[in-house]
């Protein structure tokens, strides 16, 4: 709204034909622009604090996760050796740990040969023996168990390696390291080098600069014409126009249906003086999509500035199923339709108009000029006295207003 409306009000300032003065030619301005915050800016701050949040979440567990340590993983022959160890451990205490036959009391000590010291248990005296005298029975010492030497794992056998230099074939680091040490007169200047393999370190580096290359190959041309569209108004901030110029018709080019870089290129094409072109670059976009009513209005003001009323009246009409809601473009086509001595007409659009919007003083002043044409004096009696009540008409607006007031009381 703020593009177009700074447009009309360029226009209204270079218009030529000297009714600024005049009752009909106050009756077309351009709305002031309102102030305030709209309420879309508002849903894309919720949305991005939102979309902040939810990156500043994934950041945090990406950076923050405790790390997952992998337990390393043994190779199969040193696990057998550890469980067939550990068995032997266990069997070698079960067998210490076992009674020995005859043994009374618990050994007290066991000396460094593995031999127990234990103390004779008294039994009964066999016959012919005083019973005074102790049976010591023969004790039997466990041998001592010998621990079995480790044997350090064997790596696994490659069999490429293992295979005879006639079938083996050789690796590029071999070839290199034997071409090195070959002299200069018996290195083979053309004998070609086998084919590096699909996860060789050359297509690995190759990989990235080819997604890229693919990545900026997908871009559509929307995307483009977007790229090109913010490219142009970089320009334009820098007071560079023409290239300004040039970078809208290459976003148009790209993607015609581009509203924004349309409207701008013709408020910079009615800067510079080319009306034509800006009232052709007007027809094209209402041609692909009628739903613009701001453009319709740009195109409009443009034909009457070339004196096609007709022309300007049959704009708005196309546009107009689309424009029902907004006021300024139904008073716009009122007070083309009053210039054009179609009054009744031009008094119901002025109608609709001040229903949307009851304090515009002007909009009530072209009522009451059209009611007064059709002669309907009351009301346009009433329309001049809301009018004047509305306190928002220059002094000469107001002037016209008691004028036409003095008239209507006669």
């Amino acid at each position: 709204m703020s593009l177009i409306n700074q447009m009309l009000q360029e226009l209204d300032a270079r218009r030529a034909d000297g009714a600024g003065t005049t009752g009909y030619g106050q009756q077309v301005r351009a709305v002031a622009e309102k102030r305030g915050v709209h309420p879309a800016w508002w849903v894309a701050l919720a949305l991005g604090i939102a979309l902040l949040c939810v990156a500043g979440w994934a950041l945090y567990r990406h950076l923050y996760a405790p790390p997952q340590v992998a337990r390393p993983e043994l190779p199969l022959k040193l696990e057998t050796r550890l469980g067939t160890e550990k068995q032997a451990a266990a069997g070698a205490g079960a067998a210490s740990a076992a009674p020995v036959t005859n043994i009374g009391p618990t050994p007290a000590a066991v000396d460094g040969v593995g031999v127990a010291a234990l103390p004779a248990p008294v039994t009964d005296a066999p016959a012919g023996k005083s019973p005074s005298q102790p049976v010591t029975p023969p004790v039997t010492a466990a041998p001592p168990v010998q621990p079995q030497p480790q044997t350090p794992p064997q790596p696994e056998k490659d069999p490429a390696r293992n295979k005879p230099a006639s079938e083996r074939r050789p690796s590029p680091r071999e070839e290199a390291a034997k071409e090195a040490a070959m002299p200069p007169a018996q290195t083979p200047s053309s004998r070609s080098r086998p084919a590096p393999s699909p996860k060789s370190e050359t297509q690995g580096e190759a990989a990235p600069a080819f997604a890229g290359a693919k990545q900026s190959k997908e871009l559509s041309p929307q995307q483009r014409a977007e790229n090109e569209y913010r490219k142009a108004l970089t320009a334009v901030e820098q007071g560079k126009i023409a290239d300004g110029i040039n970078g809208l018709e290459t976003t148009l080019q790209l993607d015609a249906r581009h509203a924004a870089a349309r409207q701008s290129l013709i408020g910079l094409l009615i800067n510079a003086r080319r009306q034509d072109e800006a009232a052709e670059r007007a027809r094209e976009g209402l041609a692909l999509d009628e739903a613009q009513p701001g453009l319709a209005m740009i195109l409009a003001r443009l034909r009457l500035e070339k004196g096609a009323l007709r022309a300007a009246i049959e704009t708005l009409e196309r546009t107009l199923p689309h424009a029902r809601d907004r006021a300024d473009y139904l008073a716009f086509l009122a007070a083309l339709l009053q210039r054009d001595e179609r009054h009744q007409q031009a008094a119901e659009y002025y109608i609709q108009a001040l229903q949307r919007s009851p304090q515009n003083g002007v909009w009530w002043m072209g009522l009451g000029i059209s009611l007064q044409a059709d002669q309907r004096t009351a009301e346009a009696s009433e329309a001049f006295r809301r009018a004047k009540s509305t306190n928002s008409l220059s002094p000469e607006l107001t002037a016209f207003v008691n004028g036409r007031l003095s008239q209507l009381q006669r």
